[in-house]
């Protein structure tokens, strides 16, 4: 049986047997269709519209879409099962505002290979690629695309949970063919062919370098949690489906923990991270789906990674997307009393399409100090001068319409960010206390990846994302990972100092650790900080 996936620009058709539920068949083909709880039927952001031999629409799907989307022939691809022929129209993506930037490489240029050579950070999210020509290190093209493994979820458990259920090799093929299709428009617009690349550094963290590499994940998806592979390795491109010369060497970087990844080890080379502990304490954070975290102290590194979850890249929240054209992704409480939205792209705030991380966590600072919610992240009706901005949703919970927009922030939305807040700053109090290490004592919080470079280091203190007083020693390292792969690429002896990094560096597991969960249960309020 078939099925065509149409949008303004193209037609796709995908060949299969049924039944099956549309919202797989749209993941395995790299549909630009959004699913972050992975197909779960829970985030409901997996609208398509759809004509001919499916399911009928049962109770709950009809309950959750509106007349007007019933007769457009909208439906929930989690939700639908395709039974024949069938016809998928699909809008198309919205353009992301994705880092690129990052650190230049620094050293001695000391390739490996020869020719072109191509950098890519495999984020849980997103993908950013840099082409160098290698004799003398000039930077040719960045781009960055979507990851296409966000159809099968938007974190690394969900996607996990996908690899052991069978879904493993649908996983590898997925992001393969977005890193291929990376390289291809990197040099497209260098004016080169992939053929002329003759060496790559792929650095993701460890769960997604399992899953690029068809790698059976079970050893880092239960306890004791101690992966089978470390990678730190060369491997040839034909190994990943990448378009590159024929004897051309892959490396992928290496891995610190089950959870803390080859991106880290490249982000710890990019920011020289020992070095710059040499005066006082450095924490690096990457606070993405999976938050990372690293404490350089005394010559130590100590690492832990928390599962701060999707909500600041905009999954797991009900108006929540990411970084792209219409997102709400700034958010003031000015000194009159009013609040104002910006919006990416510069658009006007009333078509606003909802709203992206940035964007959330100065909401929720703005909130909390127009009074609209209270210390423990509850959503206050009266007392406030928005009251009118405060409604109840269809099932009786509370929601706030930032003003002048159309985005609704729910009590829902609310616990997503304490959930992750909490999450991100009881991992830096755990390793200031495994380290015996005052917050005041730290130099320097460096954040790396798209959100740390958007967030606003005021807004993250004020909501309790990191210690209070860190707002004036926090900077932004751009794209730190992307930065130290390109490094490893330009020279062997710092490709041989990254994986001595990782080799030195401890991990801290969280999850058996009480004291992360008494500063996880204390971090969940909207306090001052004086706890800590």
């Amino acid at each position: 049986m078939r099925i065509r996936l149409l949008t303004e620009k193209s037609e796709t058709e995908i060949f299969y047997t049924p039944p099956k539920r549309l919202s797989d068949l749209l993941a395995r083909s790299g549909a630009p269709v959004s699913m972050p709880c992975g197909g779960r039927g829970t985030c409901l952001k997996c609208k398509v519209r759809a004509f001919g031999a499916l399911s009928p629409m049962e109770q709950r799907e009809a309950d959750l879409l509106t007349d007007k989307e019933k007769s457009a022939g909208v439906r929930f691809a989690c939700m639908t099962q395709a039974l024949g022929d069938a016809d998928v129209f699909l809008e198309a993506a919205r353009p992301e505002e994705i880092l690129t930037d990052s650190v230049l490489p620094q050293g001695e240029i000391a390739p490996w290979a020869a020719g072109l050579g191509v950098a890519v950070d495999i984020g849980t999210t997103t993908l950013a690629g840099y082409l160098y020509r290698l004799s003398d290190g000039a930077l040719l093209s960045c781009a960055a695309s979507r990851n296409p493994q966000r159809a099968f979820g938007a974190d690394v458990i969900s996607r996990i949970e996908k690899a052991m259920a069978g879904e493993q090799e649908a996983l590898a093929r997925s992001v393969r063919g977005g890193i291929a299709s990376l390289i291809e428009t990197l040099c497209a617009d260098a004016g080169a062919a992939p053929a002329e690349i003759g060496g790559a550094v792929l650095a993701g963290n460890t769960a997604m370098q399992y899953l690029l590499c068809g790698e059976e994940p079970a050893s880092i998806a239960s306890a004791p949690f101690v992966p089978s592979r470390y990678f730190g390795e060369f491997v040839t491109p034909d190994l990943l489906s990448l378009p590159l010369c024929a004897d051309a060497k892959v490396y992928l970087a290496r891995s610190i923990s089950a959870y803390v990844g080859g991106d880290i080890t490249a982000a710890l080379l990019a920011t020289r991270l020992l070095d710059a502990s040499k005066e006082a304490p450095v924490l690096l954070a990457d606070i993405g789906t999976n938050g990372e975290i690293v404490l350089a102290a005394e010559n130590r590194l100590l690492c832990c990674s928390t599962a701060a979850g999707p909500a600041f890249e905009g999954a797991g929240i009900r108006q929540g997307m990411t970084a792209s054209a219409g997102a709400v992704c700034r958010v003031d409480y000015t000194p009159e009393g009013a609040m104002v939205s910006a919006v990416t792209g510069g658009g006007a705030p009333e078509k606003a399409a909802g709203i992206c991380g940035s964007g959330l966590l100065d909401a929720v600072a703005a909130m909390l100090d127009a009074g609209v919610l209270d210390g423990s992240g509850r959503l206050e009706e009266t007392g406030h001068p928005f009251a009118e901005n405060v409604s109840r949703d269809a099932d009786g919970g509370l929601c706030f319409t930032l003003p002048g927009t159309p985005v609704g922030i729910t009590q829902g939305d609310i616990r997503a960010v304490q959930l992750a807040k909490a999450a991100v700053c009881a991992g830096i109090e755990t390793l200031l206390q495994e380290a015996g290490i005052a917050p005041e004592s730290v130099g320097r919080l460096l954040l790396a990846g798209g959100f740390g470079n958007a967030l606003r280091p005021e807004c993250a203190e004020r909501i309790g994302l990191i210690p209070p007083g860190f707002a004036a020693k926090t900077a932004s390292v751009g794209n730190a990972a992307g930065a130290g792969a390109a490094q490893m690429l330009l020279s062997l002896p710092l490709l041989q100092e990254s994986e001595a990094q990782s080799r030195l560096a401890r991990t801290i597991e969280l999850s058996a650790d009480p004291r992360f969960m008494d500063a996880y249960v204390s971090g969940m309020l909207f306090s001052d900080g004086k706890d800590w």
